[in-house]
């Protein structure tokens, strides 16, 4: 088999079956043919929801070359784009080097992505030479290449491309010879789950492959792998004994629990003692539950296909925005028994708390579970998820006009108020001509679980029209391969958490070390500042500031009306008790969100209020309820110090100024903190340390005194060789304290005389 039909989640394939029930009707989702694991909503996000902040690159066509400056959110997404190029330009391209590792501030900081051809042959073992065949290699010291570095400006994280070359030193490849490069032989999950269709209905190797290409219209030997990928393919298929795997996943499970007593798992065995369904969350998880399981997303929209079974997760969002696991379930069949099944064995793992929303697919089994066994749990259709079927239900039906369909259904589907959806809902489904659309249908009968003016009165929390794409393939990225074993899975499931825990737990950190920037100088600001997470904060100013565009006028009681300065109709009505501390808006935006909608802030603003009130500020968007820490132990202590540090290193490298200050007293620190004793007597959570851990040594950089910029600003007194006293601070930051003190008094006279 050749390497990239091995690649990562080769275990997990999405459904494709539509909900329509129409076992012909199948949906392609976006990006099958590469398994881009990219689950992005398409609809634009509403600036009056709470979100993610989510760059895009800042190419979006392969067929333009990187170029130095671009940047990617990730350096997978700057490997895809640099492979998609490459696959339109005639060549592969492979990782070579990367810079950095676990104990560097910036973990991996640089990658180097060179030509398939790049380098010299390296040498075969022998063991290797008697066993394979004397293939001449293809490397020629090619030296096209893209190198790309880590760059942290301000919390967010970016890979910049600081290299590039084009130039090859051998011919480029037709598109039809490119395709039969190793890099570009892939199984994808969709042809994964046609091919084993097909197998069990005794298809031979030599009609699955004529039945595919039929099937996507292509001629013999398109297709993006060989008759020796799809034989090898079904060989290790074949190798995985389903009735075993079952109860050697229960003996996982057992062993794991036996190892941490806090791990739950629930099953069912059928009649002949079988696995049927089986649920487990993990310590964790539980305990971010209790805090923001609130609004829950179940994603069951994948199968493990070698098992041909549904595999289902459970996710949430935390107080600064990381996704967060709460547990995964695998059942036998998708019938609404055992959706029933796994909803009862999830609020039993989690000590019967009942979520307030769920975010699910457009699954009809589902949804009858659903009002069955949670009827008082309000359920959601997830936008990205019925966004994916658009194209499978309309764009050959629409033809030329698809386009300029999806873009009226945003539209509608953003509108705000009921009346205005159905009515213009119904003008655009006559308008296309779609009135006796099967798929049409289904969207209105259940307009009420996906339509944004319909759900505005429910907490979602974010997770409806966010950058939250909550894809399982990517969650699981790096993890899961063709030939992942169901005994193995829990285990692997524990690595992809503890792993996205130590993401979210540096996040965290790197928000807290950023100093928020207050915009209006109100003090309903600054309340919400030292209150608020920095992400909950952020969307906040916005509201805040966008608030200052509104006018108010003054309808009948304790009744507002209102409206941008720009519009002469239209607005919002606005109720503020100040005696009760009530204030509500009919946007219903704090209903949704969480966080007070600028119509609100414009009204409190307008009646002199300084501080929001305590109601208005949801424990869960608060700092007090984070995750992070969860000790005080060495593991944080030494995160927290690398967070940081790369803070200090981004900051201080900008000028020479910063880096000589910083240099000079970092040296200092060192001396000192290696005076301090090397035992915390105090401690009672100390955590052995791990081998990746002790590898880490900071060396100082040793100086010849003190820089010479800073002699004449910073005169140290001998308080500085004992930093424990807080009058030992530098004058250049006493000057810059008492500055900022100075001006911050001088604003507040000005005010008062006004």
């Amino acid at each position: 088999m050749t390497k990239t039909s091995l690649r990562n989640n080769g275990c997990l394939t999405q459904r494709r079956q539509c909900p329509c029930g129409d076992e012909q009707c199948y949906i392609r989702i976006e990006g099958d043919e590469e398994d881009n694991t990219s689950m992005e909503p398409t609809v634009p996000a509403d600036p009056n929801l709470i979100h993610a902040a989510a760059n895009t690159s800042e190419v979006a066509s392969v067929d333009t070359p990187p170029y130095v400056g671009q940047s990617f959110r990730t350096d997978d997404e700057a490997q895809e784009f640099y492979t998609n190029f490459a696959r339109r330009n005639g060549f592969a391209i492979r990782r070579e080097r990367s810079k950095g590792n676990p104990s560097h501030p910036l973990g991996v900081y640089k990658r180097e992505l060179v030509c398939h051809r790049a380098g010299v042959s390296l040498p075969r073992k022998t063991a290797e030479l008697k066993r394979q065949r004397n293939k001449k290699s293809s490397r020629c010291k090619c030296e096209a290449q893209m190198i790309i570095k880590k760059n942290v400006s301000k919390g967010v994280t970016r890979w910049v491309v600081v290299h590039f070359s084009n130039v090859h030193n051998h011919e480029l490849l037709d598109s039809d010879e490119v395709r039969h490069l190793p890099a570009y032989r892939n199984i994808s999950s969709v042809d994964r789950e046609r091919i084993l269709f097909f197998a069990k209905a005794g298809f031979t190797v030599n009609l699955i492959m004529r039945a595919l290409e039929m099937e996507k219209g292509l001629k013999p030997g398109q297709l993006t792998f060989t008759e020796r990928d799809l034989r090898n393919f079904l060989q290790a298929s074949k190798n995985i004994n389903r009735e075993n795997e079952g109860a050697e996943l229960l003996k996982a499970c057992k062993a794991t629990k036996e190892k941490n007593p806090d791990f739950r798992y629930e099953f069912t065995l059928d009649m002949n003692d079988r696995l049927e369904h089986i649920a487990w969350s993990y310590p964790d998880s539980i305990r971010a539950y209790k805090v923001f399981g609130d609004v829950v997303v179940f994603d069951t929209t994948y199968r493990l296909y070698a098992y041909d079974r549904p595999f289902g997760v459970w996710f949430g969002v935390d107080n600064y925005g990381n996704t967060i696991f709460f547990g995964a379930v695998l059942l036998q069949d998708e019938k609404p028994a055992s959706f029933a099944w796994a909803l009862q064995a999830f609020v039993h793992l989690m000590d019967e708390k009942v979520p307030q929303t769920i975010v699910t697919d457009l699954n009809m089994g589902l949804r009858e579970a659903m009002m069955s066994v949670l009827p008082n749990t309000k359920q959601a259709f997830s936008t990205w998820h019925i966004m994916s079927k658009l194209p499978s239900w309309f764009s050959t039906l629409l033809g030329s006009r698809y386009e300029r369909f999806v873009s009226e259904f945003h539209r509608v589907y953003a509108l705000e108020s009921e009346n205005d959806f159905v009515h213009q809902w119904g003008q655009m489904i006559n308008e296309f001509g779609l009135g006796s659309d099967r798929h049409v249908a289904i969207l209105s009968y259940h307009r009420e679980y996906w339509a944004l003016p319909f759900l505005r009165g429910w907490f979602f929390g974010g997770l409806l029209t966010t950058g939250f794409a909550l894809s399982i393939k990517a969650f699981f990225k790096g993890f899961l391969i063709s030939q992942t074993r169901l005994k193995d899975f829990v285990e692997q499931v524990m690595v992809a958490i503890d792993l996205q825990n130590q993401a979210g737990e540096e996040a965290t950190m790197r928000q807290n070390y950023q100093n928020v920037q207050i915009k209006t100088c109100m003090p309903i600001e600054e309340h919400a500042s030292s209150v608020l997470t920095p992400y909950a904060f952020e969307v906040f100013q916005k509201e805040l500031v966008s608030s200052t565009q509104f006018a108010v006028y003054e309808t009948q009681g304790d009744t507002y009306l209102v409206r941008h300065h720009l519009k002469t109709d239209g607005g919002h009505l606005v109720s503020c008790i100040p005696t009760n501390e009530e204030i509500h808006c009919s946007c219903k935006e704090f209903d949704f969100s969480g966080i007070m909608c600028r119509h609100s802030l414009r009204v409190l603003s307008l009646k002199n209020c300084f501080m929001l009130p305590d109601k208005y500020l949801l424990i869960r968007w608060r700092r007090e309820s984070s995750l992070f820490p969860k000790s005080s132990g060495y593991k944080y202590r030494s995160q927290a110090l690398r967070s940081l540090a790369s803070i200090i290193i981004q900051e201080s490298s900008l000028t020479k100024d910063r880096f000589d200050y910083v240099q000079w007293h970092m040296s200092k620190l060192l001396t000192h903190v290696r005076d301090m004793p090397t035992v915390d007597e105090g401690a009672s959570d100390l955590e052995p340390v791990s081998s990746l851990d002790a590898t880490v040594d900071v060396t100082p950089v040793r100086s010849r005194g003190r820089p010479k910029k800073l002699r004449a600003a910073i005169d140290i007194p001998k308080e500085m060789q004992a930093l424990q006293e807080p009058q030992a601070l530098p004058e250049m930051q006493v000057l810059s304290e008492t500055r900022d003190l100075s001006e911050t008094q001088a604003l507040s006279e000005t005010q008062a005389l006004s």
